[in-house]
Parts: C-alpha cells; sequence; structure tokens
C-alpha cells in the first residue's frame, strides 16, 4: 500500500469516527430535548436514516451531518437525492406502524472536531416531494 493509500484510509477512518460521535451527541441532545430514541441507523436495502425519534405523537426522521471545517454548510449536504431516500425510507417505516402518526423530516448538523464543536437543530427542513400518479381533482 502507497503512502496516498494509507493517507486516505486514515482519513475515512477518521470521517466515519467524527460521524459516529456526531450521531451520538445528536441522539443525546434529542434525549434531552425530550425526544425517545426509537432507532438508530435504520437501513432499508440501500437506504440509511440515522435517527428516528419521538416526542409526543410525533415522529421525526433525523439526518446527522458532520463538518470538520466551515468550508461547506453541512445542510447542503443533504440534497435532493439524499431526501429522496429519506422519504422513501419514512414511508416504509410509518406504513410497518399500527397507528397514524405526524411526521417530519430534521437535519442536526456538527461543525468543529470532537474536542469544539457547535450543534444545530433544524426541525422540519424539509418538505417530502409528493409521488406523481395520484388522483387529480378538478
Amino acid at each position: 500500500m502507497d503512502a496516498k493509500q494509507s493517507s486516505n484510509q486514515q482519513k475515512g477512518t477518521l470521517n466515519r469516527d467524527w460521524g459516529a460521535f456526531a450521531e451520538d451527541r445528536a441522539a443525546e441532545y434529542l434525549r434531552k430535548q425530550g425526544y425517545t430514541i426509537l432507532e438508530r441507523n435504520l437501513k432499508f436495502n440501500k437506504i440509511e436514516i440515522d435517527i428516528v425519534a419521538q416526542k409526543n405523537q410525533e415522529i421525526v426522521f433525523v439526518e446527522v451531518k458532520a463538518r470538520s471545517g466551515e468550508y461547506q454548510d453541512p445542510v447542503d449536504a443533504v440534497d435532493r437525492k439524499k431526501r429522496a431516500k429519506m422519504t422513501a425510507g419514512a414511508d416504509i417505516y410509518l406504513r410497518r406502524l399500527d397507528q397514524l402518526y405526524q411526521y417530519r423530516f430534521d437535519i442536526i448538523t456538527l461543525t468543529g472536531n470532537q474536542q469544539d464543536f457547535t450543534l444545530e437543530h433544524y426541525e422540519d427542513a424539509f418538505m417530502p416531494a409528493l409521488r406523481s400518479g395520484g388522483l387529480r381533482f378538478g
């Protein structure tokens, strides 16, 4: 293995560690805010939702994004493709429940490093895209 491959592997490990740290801090934050954590790293095929939480009668699907620099807003990393996957995963999850719930999609960002970071919670960060093919009125 050459030096470049070794450096890339170390960077990948650091990014995973920072990401796992961010997800832990996000779950801890949500608990302190009165949420119950229902799922962590929920997977359906190629879909992953970082955190599924509940507060009162509302299910919250949370994407956690961590960035070590301020060169990119972590919220911008939740692009249309990621939102579509979260929406599909939420649809699968909600259909498996035995009752109806209100739901929303939140983003929690951590910027900085493990010793010094800023956590921001964006409630109701996006609305799911409507699916075509439904009934039309009018």
